[in-house]
């Protein structure tokens, strides 16, 4: 009942203003994907994702039951998140006791990443729930490498290198440590070789997409603050109020629980948690080798399937025999900090993806100017998500690109956090710029300014259409340079 109590709350946490929020740029990815015929996305991914296939076919099945809109393509998401609340307390009863299972399912539930991701229409969240499952088979098999328990655990790894590369980081120290304590039983040689099989057929994929070189924004970010938001965002997310407070608090929280385990816990318990540690650990030692080899995708959402290992390890001290209060009290306070922060973002635009939805409720969805209407975005270079919304939204370029005759000009501008590369939170994708006072073309005047969350609309317009040219609209720019700007074309 406990459980079932504490899935209840993980579903609230994770459904509650699911559509709240527009599709930001990633996410635009995987609703363009969805759209097509299934033949049709399976030729792109490999030229538009870093990721295998398996999330997508889900969500394309998926969103012809429920929709492609907001609340009911992220769904996917968030019912994978609610499942890993079970995962998580099967994992640490199995491994250390039902106290730590408990433990662990109410840390999952509450966690603010977790629920970040939940509502996200990509394929993190799949990924801890598949990985999740990996990991409960194997401590299963683990005890009693039966074919049936052996199967299980190929199933769900398999599924899970089919969600995501980096799955790779729970199932190969589990396959390392299955050989190594039942290295003489022909079953778990032949569970490794279907594994190691799967993971071979993804890898003519993989390479394909490594080389489109759609992740190498990444590897310019310096390593060691990368590394460094690791624990920070694993524990209280994004962008919460008092984010660094709460970070220090909920360290050392985690902190006093390793200690805990330690000191307080009895053999057996202390012997699971920490080998579910160790997982966690091995996984990202793996990843600092595949950086070292030139593979750098090293940023907290690409580790996501290392947090349930991590919180069971947590739990495993928080259950410790001879510190039931101080366990349950830091359980609870963690839980509560999780709570908060989940709350503060739900309820705070702010701190929320970037609602390109928002602009195109400013813009109108339609153009109202004859012959279509030019929007200048300010330091953003890309349709997504904006054409999402806004149908008929296509690229001016070219290289020596043809006037257009409008009576209507759409200056956008943003304002979002001043983050180098910042792939999270407000700030995603994101570069602010600023809004002049006025923008002096010939032929237009201002009709109005608009806010939208973090974005500035103004729009110009004309008595007769006026033939545009890209020199002309560059010419007028102060707080800005074309050549960092995207200008469109709307008709």
């Amino acid at each position: 009942m406990a459980v079932l109590a504490l899935t209840v709350l993980a579903a609230v946490l994770r459904f509650y203003g699911i559509g709240h929020q527009g599709y930001w740029f990633d996410e635009g990815n995987t609703v363009l994907l969805i759209h097509l015929s299934p033949g049709k996305m399976l030729g792109l991914i490999p030229q538009t994702e870093s990721t295998p296939p398996l999330y997508y076919c889900l969500a394309w099945v998926w969103a012809r039951i429920f929709g492609f809109g907001e609340a009911g393509l992220r769904s996917l998401s968030a019912l994978a998140g609610t499942l890993v609340v079970p995962v998580a307390y099967g994992i640490a009863a199995k491994l250390i006791s039902r106290r730590a299972g408990l433990i662990a399912a109410a840390l999952t539930a509450c966690n603010p990443y977790l629920v970040w991701y939940s509502q996200e229409a990509r394929s993190y969240e799949l990924l801890v729930l598949v990985s999740g499952l990996s990991l409960l088979a194997f401590a299963y098999a683990r005890e009693e490498p039966t074919p049936r328990l052996l199967a299980a655990w190929v199933l769900a790894s398999g599924l899970a290198l089919a969600t995501h590369y980096y799955a790779l980081l729970i199932v190969v120290p589990c396959a390392a440590i299955l050989l190594y304590e039942h290295r003489r039983e022909r079953s778990v040689w032949i569970a490794m070789a279907v594994v190691a099989a799967c993971g071979l057929a993804l890898l003519p994929l993989a390479i394909s997409q490594n080389q489109t070189g759609r992740a190498s924004w990444i590897a310019p970010i310096p390593l060691g603050p990368r590394l460094g938001q690791i624990i920070p965002q694993f524990l209280v997310g994004y962008g919460a109020p008092g984010l660094t407070a709460l970070e220090r608090i909920s360290e050392l929280l985690a902190l006093v629980a390793l200690v805990l385990l330690v000191a307080r816990s009895d053999r057996i318990g202390r012997r699971g948690a920490l080998l579910a540690g160790a997982v966690a650990i091995t996984g990202l030692i793996i990843n600092l080798v595949l950086v070292g080899g030139g593979i750098d995708d090293l940023i907290t959402r690409n580790v996501i399937a290392l947090w349930v290992p991590a919180a069971v390890c947590v739990a495993g001290g928080l259950a410790a025999t001879r510190a039931r209060v101080a366990g349950a009290l830091i359980a609870l306070a963690l839980c509560g900090i999780g709570v908060f922060a989940v709350g503060a973002v739900a309820f705070d635009r702010s701190l929320q993806r970037p609602d390109w939805r928002g602009v195109a409720r400013v813009l109108g969805t339609r153009p109202a100017a004859p012959g279509g209407r030019v929007i200048l975005v300010q330091h953003y270079k890309t349709l997504l998500p904006l054409s999402l919304y806004l149908p008929g939204l296509k690229f001016w370029r070219g290289r020596h690109p043809v006037p257009v005759e409008t009576t209507e000009l759409d200056i956008v501008s943003i304002a979002a956090p001043r983050v180098r590369l910042c792939w999270y939170g407000a700030a995603c994708n994101l570069t602010p710029s600023t809004m002049q006072a006025s923008y002096p073309l010939p032929g237009f005047r201002e009709l109005w300014v608009r806010h939208a969350y973090q974005f500035t609309i103004m729009r110009l317009v004309a008595p007769h259409p006026v033939r545009l040219t890209q020199p002309e609209i560059s010419a007028i720019l102060t707080t800005t340079a074309l050549r960092h700007d995207e200008l469109l074309l709307q008709r």
